[in-house]
């Protein structure tokens, strides 16, 4: 999977960066997404917009007519001027046979505002062959199974940056998730172990060296997701 689409070529979680990707051989991206002020489900990995656009403040915060003004390309000259897009737009503007992995973000381990709207994206697009649901926050995929069991769910597993109760995948057996996606340091045999006595698979993050690839494949790795697709593309599709 492209980690963001491209993001080493185009700026993360835009459309150019998810065209670039798909324009390189990729047959799933994974995308992050929250929701606006006025409830719009847009693409973007950062609650603040200063980190990663010439905007100031908070995504949560901003309705969407003012986000439209907001420039995310300035860390790449050759894309001045594109725009934190809409999740409704990424849907509608890429190949019919896309897969998406949608991280969705929250706030608070009960902000789950954010679930509802993309499961109605998902259900008024019918993606239910061509999506699965990532999140750190084990509610989120607590409410997708609620809402239909049938959409994959993946359990998001570091130990940085994370509340401490979420150092560990404690919350596994209370989610059930359908897949365990990992930060890449955090794996080693007994992670592979431990997903086959659950009956999931592992999408490992974010890989980005060849060597490190083959390795997790290797391993058993089901799935790698990648800021350098081009390269992951090498050691084949499976990828």
């Amino acid at each position: 999977m492209g980690h963001r689409g491209s993001p080493i070529e185009a700026p993360e979680n835009t459309l150019e960066s998810f065209r670039t990707a798909v324009d390189q051989g990729v047959k799933a991206i994974e995308l992050d997404v929250m929701s606006t002020a006025d409830g719009i489900v847009v693409c973007s990995h950062n609650h603040d917009l200063e980190r990663e656009t010439n905007g100031m403040g908070y995504i949560h915060k901003t309705y969407y007519e003012n986000l439209k003004t907001i420039d995310a390309g300035v860390k790449f000259p050759a894309f001045e001027c594109c725009h934190i897009p809409k999740l409704k737009d990424v849907i509608l503007a890429l190949p019919n046979d896309l897969i998406f992995n949608i991280e969705i973000k929250s706030l608070s381990l009960f902000d789950l505002h954010t679930v509802g709207r993309v499961l109605n994206l998902i259900a008024e697009y019918d993606l239910y062959k061509r999506v699965l649901i990532s999140s750190f926050n084990p509610m989120v995929l607590w409410k997708v199974k609620r809402f239909n069991k049938t959409i994959p769910t993946a359990y998001l597993w570091s130990d940085e940056n994370v509340p401490i109760i979420l150092k560990k995948p404690r919350f596994i057996n209370l989610v059930h998730p359908d897949m365990l996606h990992p930060s890449a340091h955090l794996v080693e045999k007994r992670v592979f172990l431990f997903a086959q006595r659950k009956k999931i698979k592992i999408n490992v993050w974010t890989v980005n060296n060849l060597p490190a690839m083959e390795w997790l494949l290797q391993q058993g790795a089901d799935g790698l997701i990648s800021d350098f697709p081009k390269l992951m593309l090498r050691i084949g599709p499976q990828s």
